[in-house]
């Protein structure tokens, strides 16, 4: 029997500085009945009270201030390894092998297929709260 500490939902943030495109990823993965925050940009994120809680981040890779790559970096250097997504509407060869040697979970091209995104969350999840039992 596992005694573990009471699971609670898990917290996908989603961050893009294209408000549409943030909200039709919201509504996709609140319609799977995750818990979401959404934020303009990674800035906004790391001031929220929503990073501890984080259980699997998406964000774009091109955004004013800070890049989803640096927002990667960041986190994993404040001791803070999120599960990470990045989504990107200039997707290239070079992007996709730093994303493999970041160990991001998935690197994707917008509009992304749906069915990909819900893996590559899953996916996140996995990682993020790996089975203690």
């Amino acid at each position: 029997m596992c005694l573990g500490p009471i699971a609670m939902k898990p917290l996908i943030s989603i961050i893009d500085d294209d408000e549409a495109y943030r909200e039709a990823v919201s509504s996709l993965l609140q319609a799977l009945t995750f818990d979401v925050k959404c934020f303009p940009s990674a800035a906004d994120f790391l001031t929220s009270p929503f990073v501890h809680n984080t259980s699997c981040l998406i964000t774009d890779v091109n955004m004013r201030g800070m890049t989803g790559f640096e927002l990667h970096k960041h986190l994993i250097e404040s001791g803070r390894a999120i599960p990470t997504i990045l989504i990107t509407a200039y997707p290239d060869e070079s992007g996709r092998a730093r994303a493999t040697a970041d160990r991001v979970i998935c690197y994707l091209s917008k509009p992304c297929n749906e069915d990909a995104l819900i893996k590559c969350v899953r996916s996140a999840l996995k990682r993020a709260r790996p089975d203690e039992c």
